[in-house]
């Protein structure tokens, strides 16, 4: 049987979305067990010590995994990913059988090893080998497919045991694990590797043959072999590297673009939802949870749609400014609640954390993820990878962990205000410095960090960056 190569390509996609699936339930998943362990009368008992780490562990676990990317480098992309898989579903094996609170907390330390390595995986292997008009889709969706399982989990914890929460969300990934095993290897890894025969025949399979497709691999081949010709030890090559600036920047782009979904308010929100609500009215508001849970998923396919037909970047700023906006009129409210001008049982701030969901959804939250997944060059990946996985581990973790003690220390309104700051801040960075990715082929992104524009543009049509110094003698 031939299969085409844009179902090989959708094949890849769709184990990682798969377990994007499963990797979404984790997210959400230290939410429904702080909420029935806490309600409920069971063996495992939390006090306020172990409720932080439930929280926040999944981050701080998530650190070895920067190992993956280099062994992603190393061995390939398949490899990585089967790992990640198998590290996910041992947490959840974990969790089923847990009867203590430690055995929870390994488990979910293996979540966040599988999660955090998994999602740095699979961006950046569908980048490398989804052609560029669906890639943008691809990514995008990853983030859906996972706004599908922090939805499911939410809804599922309402009304199932938390053992049986982990036995439906570990199906998923259980099913992308054997997809994974057939994975051919990434044409551009192959090119990094010197073998370009068998990067030809694996690009073939995946994109065809048409003019587009030859240009690319034309691009990749000869981008790597003048990248090989240069032989240098492995320490010489590391500090060369980071030297770059098409290393660098990409790099700090990269914290920018992650961070909007931790010190951006949304990860926060996600998992410390309702005692935000508490806090700011005196009560749980358990259906505007469920709203909220209902609402990451109907807003993330909306932006699935929309980066489809729309600029990647657009879309981003349009849902980073909503949010911004209504956690800045959630901030004000609480400080208003603070000083007694506003009532304490007032629902204003409440339905500003709904509103801030809201925009959220709509591409804030997986679209950064997603931009920051193609502007590493492919050949600055070992390293560049390990960036992307040590950033999501220690923003998650910290962003999570502070929480509870920034309440204390100044308050709900101040925490809000943090995330509002730190939103509006990066909607000027992002609009300003970080390019348009969408329809561009890797070598193009790359060339942009390289020139301080994309070479069929010109300067006048590319953002405006003064850390990006266009050389006079570049064409």
């Amino acid at each position: 049987m031939t299969i085409s190569p844009l179902a090989r390509q959708f094949m890849i996609a769709g184990s990682t979305h798969l377990a994007a699936l499963s990797a979404g339930g984790v997210i959400a998943y230290p939410s429904v067990l702080l909420q029935q362990l806490q309600a409920n009368d069971t063996i495992v008992q939390l006090d306020l010590h172990n409720r932080s780490w439930i929280g926040s562990v999944h981050g701080i676990a998530g650190i070895p995994s920067i190992l993956l990317p280099l062994l992603m480098q190393y061995q390939g992309r398949k490899c990585a990913f089967v790992l990640s898989c198998l590290s996910i579903i041992t947490g959840w094996v974990f969790t089923f059988f847990a009867q203590s609170i430690t055995t929870l907390i390994i488990g979910e330390c293996f979540h966040g090893l599988g999660t955090n390595g998994l999602l740095a995986v699979s961006f950046l292997s569908v980048s490398e080998m989804v052609q560029p008009k669906y890639r943008n889709t691809c990514l995008v969706l990853y983030g859906t497919v996972q706004a599908l399982g922090i939805s499911s989990v939410g809804i599922l914890g309402r009304y199932l045991h938390w053992r049986t929460v982990s036995i439906i969300m570990a199906c998923p990934v259980l099913i992308a694990l054997p997809i994974g095993c057939f994975w051919p290897q990434s044409p551009s890894w192959l090119a990094c590797k010197g073998k370009f025969d068998e990067c030809q025949r694996i690009f073939e399979k995946l994109r065809g043959t048409d003019e587009e497709s030859t240009k690319e691999l034309k691009a990749i081949v000869n981008s790597q072999k003048d990248i090989l010709t240069i032989r240098q030890n492995s320490m010489q090559e590391f500090f060369q590297t980071i030297s770059r600036r098409d290393f660098y920047m990409p790099a700090l782009h990269t914290f920018i673009l992650i961070n909007v979904l931790y010190w951006g308010g949304g990860m926060p929100v996600i998992i410390y939802s309702t005692d935000m609500m508490i806090k700011s009215s005196g009560r749980p508001h358990p259906q505007v949870k469920l709203i909220m849970d209902c609402t990451l998923f109907i807003g993330y396919n909306i932006a699935t749609v929309l980066v489809r037909y729309c600029s990647s970047k657009k879309v981003m700023i349009f849902s980073m400014s909503g949010s911004a906006v209504f956690m800045t009129s959630a901030a004000i409210v609480t400080y208003l609640q603070s000083i007694g001008e506003v009532a304490k049982d007032s629902d204003i701030a409440v339905y500003s954390l709904l509103g801030f969901v809201v925009f959220l959804s709509l591409g804030s939250s997986c679209i950064g993820f997603s931009i920051a997944s193609e502007i590493m060059p492919v050949k600055h990946r070992g390293i560049g990878g390990c960036l992307y996985v040590v950033y999501t581990c220690v923003l998650h973790s910290f962003s999570l962990k502070a929480y509870p003690y920034l309440c204390v220390y100044i308050d709900v309104w101040g925490v809000f205000l943090i995330y509002a700051v730190y939103k509006t801040f990066s909607i000027f960075f992002i609009w300003m410095y970080v390019p348009e990715t969408r329809n561009r082929m890797l070598h193009e992104i790359e060339q942009f960090y390289n020139c301080g524009h994309f070479k069929d543009n010109i300067i006048d049509e590319s953002v405006n960056v003064p850390f990006i110094r266009t050389e006079k003698n570049i064409e």
